[in-house]
């Protein structure tokens, strides 16, 4: 399979992700997951036996989530109810919430009571991530969760199943990664879109066929493809649920080098110490990847600032604009935005912020401010 067919496959996953996880489910003969944010442990779930997926929502009108939820709760969490109390997520074996956003935290409750999805596990996981006891609490919530999954799922997780996933999903990181370099090195060479369906498949599927589609797109990419001398941005934010701004950026004559989403680069960045798995046990070694990978803004660790490590990523990948893109109403990232935005004033990097929710993007607004925006990076070159 070549690079088109690669990149086909995955574009026809991320946008009937529900369809095709049916459709692994019933070939590969397991039980699915969903989850609603990266901090879950997919490893955990693999190992189980179990395809984790992640629900990022519907791009729709909610019919009846509004009543069980405010109207001013973000368009993940409304849509994400909607589909399950419409009986679209019927299929899914089981839900996980990790202790994330107050909103996470109260859908789940909501979820256990309404949704009627036989498993129910919350990973209330520690919300300040720089200490000994987050460290401790936070292994032991794991273990928690492990022997959950066992006694649900009539399972043993042993520590070399789980030995044997952290391989899986730290190749998966690593083929991202790699994509994400030829990305910034040769621009030209995918379009960001397609970069956003590679990492969006990767929640959505099985990892042992990404992984297999993944090494074919990447023995097929012109790693030297000629870019010209165009505009560089970077999104920093929370879901990238709209691939056509994307597309807006690109068209308006820019290139897209990077991103700190949790639909990008925050999902795959860190891996899983496998060494650390043979000397402590690979539940202590997934632990301190959560610890130590980016965090996002409903995290908190004296030890990673966010203002510092954007502007790091600015300069790495050249980037001479931010495109801040938040779903409305997220308390976390919105709380965060100032900080961020004088971090890289004070590296004289222009930005712009965009909000936007999935029931209505108003994608004709967007577009021309995006397009404004590239415009104005040219004029200041």
């Amino acid at each position: 399979m070549g690079r088109d067919e690669v990149l086909k496959t995955f574009r026809g996953i991320v946008e009937d992700p529900i369809g095709s996880i049916k459709e692994f489910k019933e070939k590969d003969k397991k039980p699915v997951l969903g989850y609603f944010c990266t901090y879950t442990p997919e490893e955990m779930i693999h190992a189980a036996g179990a395809i984790p997926f992640r629900i990022t929502g519907e791009n729709k009108a909610v019919e009846r989530a509004d009543g069980h939820l405010q109207s001013y709760s973000c368009s993940l969490i409304r849509t994400g109810l909607d589909m399950a109390l419409l009986g679209k997520l019927d299929f899914a074996d089981g839900t996980v919430f990790p202790h994330t956003c107050d909103s996470i935290q109260r859908l789940s409750d909501i979820w256990k009571v309404n949704a009627k999805i036989p498993y129910h596990a919350d990973v209330v996981l520690p919300v300040k991530l720089n200490t000994d006891t987050a460290r401790k609490y936070l292994i032991e919530e794991l273990g928690a969760f492990r022997k959950s999954l066992e006694e649900h799922f009539s399972t043993t997780v042993s520590d070399e199943r789980l030995k044997e996933s952290i391989k899986l999903y730290n190749e998966m990181r690593d083929n991202l990664s790699r994509l994400y370099r030829i990305k910034s090195e040769a621009p030209k060479s995918i379009s960001a879109r397609d970069v956003s369906d590679c990492v969006k498949a990767a929640m959505y599927m099985p990892v042992e066929g990404h992984n297999r589609l993944m090494a074919e797109l990447l023995a097929d990419l012109d790693k030297g493809a000629k870019d010209g001398d165009a505009p560089r941005v970077i999104f920093s934010g929370n879901l990238c649920v709209f691939p056509e701004i994307l597309d807006f950026v690109e068209e308006a004559g820019a290139y897209v080098v990077g991103d700190d989403m949790c639909t990008g680069y925050r999902y795959f960045v860190t891996k899983v110490d496998e060494k650390k798995g043979d000397d402590l046990g690979p539940v202590e070694a997934i632990a301190d990847r959560i610890i130590k990978r980016p965090i996002c803004a409903a995290k908190h660790n004296p030890d990673f600032d966010r203002g510092e490590f954007l502007k790091s990523l600015s300069k790495d990948v050249k980037a001479e604009g931010v495109i801040f893109l938040f779903l409305k109403f997220c308390d976390p990232h919105s709380f965060d935005y100032p900080y961020l935005m004088k971090a890289l004033d004070d590296i004289d990097i222009p930005h712009i912020m965009i909000e936007a929710e999935m029931d209505n993007p108003a994608l004709g607004q967007l577009k021309t401010r995006i397009e404004a925006f590239v415009e104005m990076i040219r004029d200041n070159r």
